[in-house]
């Protein structure tokens, strides 16, 4: 059961404040590095090698999924219709239609592959067809990131075929190993139709009458190639949908691949790389926490037999020792303890120093080495500019009043951790129409003082798994929509915004209305460090259009602030990282538990010092 998702009714911690791997290791790394990215939420820059990776992983997953029974090896990448899915993302199990392997018809037997040369041919042609696909929708994804650095063009396509071509050459070696030891209880439950409880995906459902692949007498490569498929992802499932959550749902993970069809638990992490660097000894340690992960989340009854890194570019598999059962315990009480730390509460900057580990040194694949590390952390880290072991400090803005030149008129700058984005408004439902398509349904409100606001709900479904809306809901009705973002759009009109942190909420008519929507604050003035630039670039009906923005930081907090190319003013282009602003009449905005800042027209830029 590689999957293992969180009890609603008993998830205090929720999805937006696990631990995870990733956490650790970078805290692990360095404190303050962990504290910028993971409290002051600043993002790196996002270079096309973070993309080629995830590439190649969906390349390999996507050409697991096919069946060489049904796909030739020249058919186009997208075979296979999109997986059916439920509301939340997943592999939906009420779907009763057809699944995308039962679309296609079995090829004919003689273009089946006989061996294990033909499943080669048959397999490295087709994980070229989907990284190809692949390489094109990262380049995509990439260019819309609005951190983008880097060339696309420097990517190697060449090299990305190397490592998805020796990827999947790792499972065929699992296939063979199938075709000669898989045991006969295996093979008779599978051909009668056995499927766990989350099956690897395979563009079939969740229960099977009787395998239609199934043959007689001896397993033939095509059998070992579905009995030995590992579970993943399923690649159209949406982000982290398909996580394995612990019982007390403070840590999760997402395992690469889980092999069992010998009965043995191994998991594999894909790695797109050589391995000769300093995060091969972060690998080793997630893959352990993985480990920990799976025997906790199997009621301590099942370990894993085995944990091994693909580095795919060095062609090279790395056993890791897999964690004891005392070594589980005390990882336990660690994690525990560093979500305390972490997460449940979250620390200030004085609790997260910096204070960087040692590099460490490895060869390709993986092997520890002692050759000496020619660059220190601190030196590659990408927020050095602004911590005090780098070339910065932790000496920020903290509000204050700033006069504009050519005025006699002082601004006040609001410290960031002040700035009130959310709010909880009562009011009558005044218009509700719903959406023939299961859309979110047109809501505005409105309260006896003739104030209408415009409900916009961009998710149907809160972070606790409920609905965001209320069955039952109509004109009239009196309601809380509680912690929405409070806006005023463009024409000055208010909206409030459902997102996942955010739900509307029936009340009782003489619930008092305790806040006007005259009353919230719609405009901020803030002012901090600048950290980096973001831009945005697209074409729409209307033309081109370029969005731009600021990473700001204060002594309390850190906020992106973005617009149209036009609102920033002429201050945009003159400021150097580093440069202290201030950015006047500033909305509010965000996504769950990222809060931004939205500039308009009556927005103002202004560089208050220069680094």
């Amino acid at each position: 059961m590689p999957v293992c998702l969180p009890n609603s009714e008993s998830d205090s911690v929720g999805n937006y404040n696990r631990l995870s791997a990733s956490q650790v290791n970078a805290w692990k790394a360095c404190p303050r590095l962990w504290f910028y990215e993971k409290v002051r939420r600043l993002v790196m820059p996002q270079i096309p090698i973070l993309f080629v990776g995830r590439a190649v992983e969906e390349a390999i997953c996507q050409t697991l999924k096919e069946s060489p029974c049904l796909v030739m090896a020249s058919a186009p990448s997208d075979v296979y219709a999109p997986t059916p899915l439920d509301d939340e993302g997943r592999p939906n199990r009420n779907h009763d239609a057809s699944w995308p392997a039962e679309q296609l018809l079995s090829l004919p037997e003689k273009h089946w592959p006989q061996n294990k040369n033909d499943l080669i041919l048959w397999a490295t042609e087709r994980v070229k067809k989907h990284l190809n696909s692949s390489l094109e929708s990262m380049k995509t994804e990439w260019s819309k990131h609005d951190r983008k650095a880097g060339q696309w063009e420097d990517v190697d396509v060449d090299r990305c075929h190397m490592m998805a071509t020796n990827g999947i050459l790792m499972h065929i070696n699992e296939v063979e190993k199938c075709l000669l030891k898989v045991s006969k209880t295996i093979l008779d439950d599978w051909r009668n139709g056995a499927r766990p409880q989350w099956p690897a995906p395979d563009g079939r459902g969740f229960q099977l009458d009787k395998h239609p692949l199934s043959q007689e007498g001896d397993v033939t490569w095509i059998e070992a190639w579905e009995i030995s498929r590992p579970w993943f992802v399923d690649p159209d499932a949406k982000p982290f949908m398909m996580n394995a959550v612990h019982p007390e749902h403070w840590f999760q993970g997402e395992y690469d691949l889980v092999y069992s069809w010998d009965g043995a638990i191994r998991i594999i992490d894909i790695k797109a790389s050589l391995g000769n660097n300093d995060r091969s000894g972060d690998y080793v340690k997630q893959l352990r926490m993985y480990a920990f992960l799976w025997w906790h989340t199997h009621e301590k009854q099942q370990e894993v037999d085995g944990l091994e890194i693909w580095y795919l570019a060095a062609n090279s598999q790395k056993m890791i020792e897999k964690p004891t059962i005392k070594e589980m315990d005390e990882m336990g009480v660690e994690l525990k303890e560093l979500w305390g730390q972490l997460r449940e509460v979250t620390p200030d900057i004085e609790q997260c120093p910096p204070m960087p580990a040692p590099m460490r040194s490895f060869e390709p694949g993986g092997i520890p080495s002692d050759k000496p590390v020619k660059q220190t952390r601190c030196e590659r880290c990408d927020w050095s500019m602004i911590c005090p072991n780098g070339t910065g400090h932790d000496e920020h803005p903290h509000g204050g009043t700033y006069q504009l030149p050519g005025s006699y008129a002082e601004i006040e700058g609001d410290p960031i951790d002040e700035l009130e984005d959310r709010h909880d408004i009562v009011g009558h439902v005044h218009t509700l129409i719903h959406s023939q398509s299961g859309r979110a349904p047109r809501i505005t409100i409105t309260q006896a003082n003739n104030a209408f606001a415009d409900v916009q709900v961009k998710a149907m479904t809160h972070s606790d798994g409920t609905s965001t809306v209320p069955e039952g809901l109509e004109k009239g009705d009196l309601v809380r929509v509680e912690k929405a973002f409070f806006q005023l759009n463009y024409k000055g009109a208010i909206v409030l915004k459902v997102d996942p942190f955010s739900k509307i909420v029936k009340i009782d008519s003489d619930e008092e209305v305790s806040m006007s929507l005259l009353k919230p604050r719609a405009r901020w003035n803030i002012m901090g460090t600048v950290v980096y630039r973001t831009e945005k670039r697209g074409v729409s009906a209307r033309g081109e259009w370029c969005r731009k923005g600021l990473m700001i930081l204060d002594n309390t907090g850190a906020i992106k602030i973005e617009g149209w190319q036009a609102d920033w003013g002429p201050q945009y282009d003159m400021l150097e990282l580093g440069d202290t602003v201030i950015i006047t009449n500033v909305g509010m905005n965000g996504w769950a538990a990222l809060t931004t800042g939205e500039i308009y027209r009556s927005s103002r830029l202004h560089i208050v010092a220069e680094d």
